[in-house]
C-alpha cells in the first residue's frame, strides 16, 4: 500500500472541478512552500494517488460524478487521519454537511467563499496536527512493545500506595493481573515488611525528586524469589516503580561467591575466605587485647595415598577429615566451615592435605598443646573409605597472635613455617613457632638460590671414598660423593644441601651430573691404566620415581661409554616400600645390562625380606650408625651380625660403611662382612689422589 512520500517540501493534491479555484488554491498552497499536484475530479485523484500519496489533500465537496464526501470515504479506506490529512473545501456551511464531512474522515472543513491567506496556515496546522499524532502513536507503539519485551513489571501508584497501573513484564511472577492490583493498597498486595518497605520509598521518592531503589524477597509457590524495585517520580504525587526479578543473578552471585570463597571438594572456606575472616577476627582480638592461636595442619603420606590407593580415594579422605574436624572440636573453638553467614566455628582447607583451625578465645596458652594432642588423636583413628582403611598422621604447627604476627598473612606463614619445622622433627608432632624456625628458612630458600646458581657455575664436585675387602685390603670399587664448594661458605655439607635439593626438585638434575660424571670419571681412570672394579652412585627415591630414570640411566651408559658391570647404583630404603611392578621391571632391564644395585644405610628404614626380595639387589650396606657401636655395644653387634647372617642367606655381598678404627674391622671380618669402607683405610679423596690408591690396587 502507497504510503506518504518524505520529501523536504510538503506535497499537496487538490481535486476540484472549478478550474479558477484550483488555480487559487494552487497559489495560495505554493506560497506555503507546498508542491503542488492537481485534479479536475474524483476519478482524476484516485489514479494520481495510486501513483503518489501527497502529505494533505485539499478536497472539494460538490463535484460531478464522485462528490468530494464519498471519495473522502474512499481514500480513507487506504490511508487513516496521519497518514493522510484531508480538508474538506464546500459552499455548502449547513451543520449536516459539516457533520457529514467529519464523518467521512475529513480533518478539518473550509467554507466558501475563502480566506486564502488562512487556508494556506490551516494547511500547514492540519499537517503538522497529522504528523504529531502520528509521531505520538508510533511512539506508543514502541513503548507498548518494549514493555512487552522487558521482564520488568511496572507498577503506577499515588503517594499513599494505591495501585493506580499495573503492567507484567516478559515472564513476570505468575498471579498477577490487572484487575487483581489497581485500585488495591500496596499493603493489601505485599506481606507488611516488605509493604512498608515499599511505602517508605515512595515517600522518599516524592519529597526528594529522585530515583530510589531497594531489594526485597518474597515467598512463592517455588522458592523465595529476589525483587529490585525502582522508583521514580511521575509529577507531583504519583510514583513510577520498575520491578525486576532477581532470584537467578542472585543465585549466580552465590555460586560465583562460592566458587571464589569455598573449597569445591570439601565445601569449607578457602585460603581466600579463610584470610579475611581471620584479619577480622585479629582485629576484633586486638581491641579486646585477646590471645589467638592458628593452628597449620597438614597430613602425614597424604601423597602416598594418593598414589597407591588413588585420587579419588585421596579426595574421599580429605573429606573425611573436614568431616572429623567439624563434628568433633570441641565448640569454642571456631572450625572454618561453609557458613554464609560467617558465624560459628570455621575450618578451612588451604588446598591440598592442608587446613586450619583457630582458637579466638585463648586464655591459657597451654590449652594449644592440648588442642593439638586432640587434633592428632582424632585424626589418628582409622578412617573408613569405601572397602578401604586408611590411616593418616599429622604434623601441626602453632603460631600465637599478636607474638607470632600481627596479621593474618604473617601468622599464617609462621604456623606453616612451624608445621614444616615438625614435619623435619619425624612428623605425627606439634610444634610452636619460633623466631629462629624463621632464619633458618630464610637462609634454607637462599641455600636453594645458591645450589641453582652453583649448579650453572660448576660448584659441585665428587670426591670419591675406596671400599676394600674385608680380608687383604684390595680396593674392590669407589663410591662417588657429592661435594658443594661455596664460594662465600665453603665446603657446605651434603647434610645440609642434599634435603633442600630434594625438597626443591634440583635432586634430579643433580643426580644425573653425579652419575654422568663419576660415569666419565671410571672411563678417564681406565685409559690411564687405573684399575676400577665398580664406581658406586647414591641416586634418591626422588630419581628412581622420576618419569625416565631407567632411560636416563642408559643413555649415560651409552654415552660416556663405561662397562655397564662396573657401575652400581645404591637406593634408599624408601624405594623398597613402593613396589610398583613397572620399576621393578626397569630396574631388572638395567640388572640384566650388568648394573648392580645396593641398598644404603640398611637397617635404617623399614625393609622387609618381601621388599628386598622383589628388587634385583645384589648387596647391603650396614649403615654407620650401627658399626659406630662395635664392638661395645651389643645391640649393634647383634644387629649387625644378622644383617650380614640374612644377606649371605640370600647370596647378597655386605659392605660395612663407617669404618673408623681396627677393633670395628676385626669384628666385621669375624662376622665375616665381604667388603668394609670408612676413614680407617681412605677420607673422601679428590679424583687425583684416588688414582694414586688405584694404580697401587690396595690401602
Amino acid at each position: 500500500m502507497p504510503t506518504p512520500q518524505s520529501a523536504r517540501q510538503a506535497t499537496a493534491l487538490i481535486v476540484d472541478d472549478d478550474d479558477v479555484m484550483r488555480l487559487l488554491e494552487y497559489e495560495t498552497l505554493s506560497q506555503f512552500d507546498f508542491v503542488v499536484h492537481e485534479a479536475s475530479d474524483a476519478q482524476a485523484a484516485l489514479e494520481l494517488l495510486s501513483k503518489l500519496v501527497p502529505d494533505l489533500l485539499l478536497l472539494d465537496v460538490d463535484m460531478p460524478g464522485m462528490n468530494g464526501f464519498e471519495l473522502c470515504r474512499r481514500v480513507r479506506q487506504r490511508w487513516d487521519m496521519t497518514r493522510l490529512p484531508i480538508i474538506m473545501v464546500t459552499g455548502m456551511d449547513d451543520l449536516d454537511s459539516i457533520n457529514e464531512a467529519y464523518q467521512s474522515g475529513a480533518n478539518d472543513f473550509v467554507s466558501k467563499p475563502i480566506n486564502w491567506p488562512i487556508l494556506g496556515h490551516r494547511a500547514r496546522y492540519v499537517l503538522r496536527s497529522a504528523q504529531a499524532v502520528r509521531e505520538l502513536h508510533d511512539l506508543k507503539e514502541k513503548q507498548a512493545a518494549i514493555v512487552q519485551a522487558i521482564p520488568d513489571t511496572i507498577f503506577l501508584t499515588d503517594r499513599q500506595g494505591t495501585y493506580l497501573d499495573f503492567k507484567a513484564g516478559l515472564g513476570a511472577t505468575p498471579g498477577l493481573a490487572p484487575d487483581t492490583v489497581v485500585d488495591r493498597h500496596v499493603a493489601e498486595i505485599l506481606p507488611g515488611e516488605v509493604a512498608e518497605l515499599v511505602l517508605r520509598a515512595i515517600e522518599r521518592t516524592l519529597q526528594g525528586s529522585r530515583i530510589e531503589s531497594l531489594v526485597y524477597k518474597l515467598p512463592l509457590a517455588d522458592g523465595m524469589h529476589h525483587y529490585e524495585a525502582r522508583l521514580a517520580p511521575s509529577g507531583a504525587d504519583k510514583v513510577v516503580i520498575v520491578v525486576r526479578d532477581i532470584t537467578l543473578q542472585k543465585l549466580n552471585e552465590d555460586r560465583i561467591r562460592r566458587l571464589a570463597y569455598f573449597d569445591t571438594l570439601t565445601g569449607m572456606p578457602n585460603r581466600q575466605s579463610f584470610l579475611e575472616r581471620l584479619d577480622d577476627e585479629l582485629l576484633r582480638a586486638r581491641r579486646q587485647g585477646r590471645v589467638v592461636a592458628l593452628l597449620f595442619l597438614d597430613l602425614d603420606g597424604f601423597k602416598r595415598v594418593n598414589d597407591t590407593l588413588g585420587h579419588s580415594v585421596g579426595d574421599q579422605l580429605l573429606q573425611a577429615v573436614a568431616d572429623r574436624l567439624k563434628e568433633r572440636l570441641r565448640g569454642d573453638d571456631f572450625v572454618a566451615r561453609p557458613a554464609l553467614d560467617g558465624s560459628g566455628m570455621h575450618l578451612a582447607r588451604l588446598g591440598g592435605d592442608e587446613f586450619t583451625v583457630v582458637l579466638p578465645h585463648l586464655e591459657d596458652a597451654q590449652v594449644v598443646g592440648l588442642i593439638a594432642d586432640r587434633l592428632q588423636a582424632m585424626l589418628g583413628q582409622p578412617f573408613h573409605i569405601g572397602a578401604q582403611e586408611v590411616t593418616v598422621t599429622s604434623s601441626i604447627g602453632i603460631a600465637l597472635f599478636p607474638g607470632d604476627g600481627d596479621d593474618a598473612s604473617a601468622l599464617l606463614k609462621h604456623a606453616d613455617t612451624a608445621m614444616y619445622h615438625a614435619k623435619a622433627l619425624g612428623r605425627n608432632n606439634w610444634q610452636l613457632y619460633d623466631r629462629s624456625l624463621t632464619t633458618a628458612a630464610v637462609r634454607r630458600l637462599g641455600l636453594e638460590n645458591d645450589m641453582r646458581k652453583g649448579i650453572e657455575r660448576d660448584e659441585f664436585r665428587l670426591f670419591y671414598q675406596p671400599q676394600v675387602l674385608a680380608t687383604d685390603g684390595t680396593i674392590v670399587g669407589v663410591e662417588a660423593l657429592l661435594r658443594w664448594q661455596h664460594p662465600e661458605h665453603g665446603l657446605v655439607s651434603p647434610g645440609e644441601f642434599i634435603p633442600v635439593a630434594e625438597d626443591s626438585g634440583l635432586m634430579v638434575p643433580l643426580g644425573e651430573w653425579v652419575l654422568r660424571t663419576a660415569c666419565r670419571q671410571l672411563v678417564l681412570w681406565q685409559e690411564r691404566g687405573a684399575a676400577v672394579p665398580r664406581v658406586a652412585v647414591n641416586v634418591s627415591a626422588t630419581q628412581v620415581r622420576g618419569a625416565d630414570f631407567i632411560g636416563t640411566v642408559a643413555s649415560i651408559i651409552d654415552e660416556t661409554g663405561i662397562d655397564a658391570n662396573r657401575l652400581e647404583l645404591e637406593l634408599t630404603e624408601s624405594i623398597l616400600m613402593d613396589p610398583d611392578m613397572r620399576r621393578i621391571e626397569g630396574l631388572s632391564r638395567l640388572r640384566a645390562r650388568g648394573v648392580h644395585f645396593s641398598i644404603d644405610d640398611f637397617g635404617t628404614g623399614y625393609s622387609s625380606l618381601s621388599y628386598v626380595k622383589r628388587f634385583p639387589i645384589s648387596m647391603l650396606k650396614i649403615d654407620q650408625s650401627f658399626v659406630r657401636g662395635l664392638p661395645e655395644s651389643a645391640n649393634d653387634a647383634g644387629i649387625t651380625t644378622a644383617i650380614i647372617a640374612m644377606a649371605r642367606s640370600l647370596g647378597l655381598e655386605v659392605i660395612a660403611e663407617g669404618v673408623e678404627n681396627s677393633q670395628q674391622a676385626d669384628f666385621l671380618r669375624r662376622a665375616q662382612c665381604d667388603k668394609l669402607q670408612g676413614y680407617l683405610f681412605s677420607r673422601p679423596l679428590p679424583p687425583a689422589e684416588v688414582e694414586r690408591l688405584l694404580l697401587q690396587g690396595r690401602i
